[in-house]
């Protein structure tokens, strides 16, 4: 008879064979990849138990992707997912002894246009048993300007279970109701000078204000494997993380009617591998790591930037 590990086990196999499959049936159909977004607050390194122990937990992550690390073709715009630097903040508080409160924030606008804000507020169940921790964990973006219904959601169920005294796995299984809006300057090429003209003058430099919004589905997971290193549960960690999904892009110039805006849709993936250090401590936790993408489905001659290698710290006080 099938323990619960086991089953646990089976199932996680066969979710991230199909999970597998659907994106790589949707490479086949790729017109252009929606930028997946580089600084995101989870399936990073989140889990299934808790990890603060008092009521509440103050972290700050910061994130970096180097210029010319794995770089994508040089004509790539910066777009939602563009920017070389990210950092959240993050506030955890203890509701219940199985249920808490998460605020996130967004410090660096991640590519939006808009200035620090709360991306993001959670709440996230917790259960054990067998020696297994679950969780399922659920949360709205209130300002993610996708205009009009509910704001931007994530849905998430994790689990941690032991493999042997030395050796731990985390899973996170997740699916995403997209809903951004973004706006960015973008510079405009002014119309050569006929020669000879005495009156036409060199023209200055001109810009136009480009708003979009991105509405869609989007499937994440992530599955680390965690190698102990001292009593606390400090450990090298090794995850492998994937992400697909469809978008619908609307974009448009400031002041344009919308009969003039322009629909595009996307559909793509890219897969991570991830490593790093997890040092823990009673009064804080320590986690520095290497990000580096495996294979990104989009197209050549796309204009959107690939998903690049970087580097990230995070620092929590609990």
């Amino acid at each position: 008879m099938m323990t619960s590990r086991t089953r646990i086990l089976s199932i996680t196999r066969w979710v991230l064979l199909g999970l597998a499959g659907w994106v790589v049936l949707s490479s086949q159909v790729v017109q252009a990849q929606r930028p997946v977004q580089t600084f995101d607050p989870f399936y990073q390194g989140e889990n299934a138990a808790r990890h603060f122990f008092n009521s509440y937990a103050v972290a700050a992550e910061l994130t970096y992707r180097p210029p010319g690390l794995l770089q994508a073709e040089s004509n790539a715009v910066a777009a939602v997912s563009g920017a070389a630097v990210g950092m959240h903040l993050r506030l955890d508080y203890r509701l219940t002894d199985r249920v808490d409160l998460g605020f996130f924030v967004d410090a660096a606008g991640n590519g939006t246009g808009r200035s620090m804000d709360l991306s993001w507020i959670a709440l996230k169940y917790y259960r054990m048993q067998e020696g297994i921790d679950y969780a399922l964990r659920f949360a709205i973006d209130p300002s993610s300007d996708g205009g009009g219904g509910f704001p931007q959601a994530d849905l998430g169920f994790l689990y941690s279970a032991p493999l042997s005294p030395l050796v731990t796995q985390d899973f996170a299984l997740g699916i995403r109701r997209v809903q951004i809006g973004f706006q960015e300057l973008q510079n405009i090429d002014s119309p050569p000078i006929e020669p000879g003209d005495p009156l036409v003058s060199a023209p200055g430099p001109s810009t136009l204000l480009l708003r979009g919004r991105t509405q869609g589905w989007e499937m994440r997971f992530s599955w680390s494997h965690n190698i102990l290193f001292d009593p606390a549960g400090s450990n090298l960690f090794v995850a492998m993380l994937a992400e697909g999904g469809k978008f619908n892009l609307l974009e448009w110039e400031a002041g344009e009617d919308a009969s003039d805006r322009e629909s595009t849709r996307f559909t793509g993936g890219v897969a991570w591998a991830r490593s790093g250090l997890m040092i823990e401590r009673p009064g804080y936790q320590f986690a520095p790591y290497l990000s580096v993408p495996l294979h990104q489905w989009t197209r050549p001659t796309d204009d959107w930037p690939r998903s690049r290698a970087r580097i990230g710290l995070r620092f929590m006080v609990r």
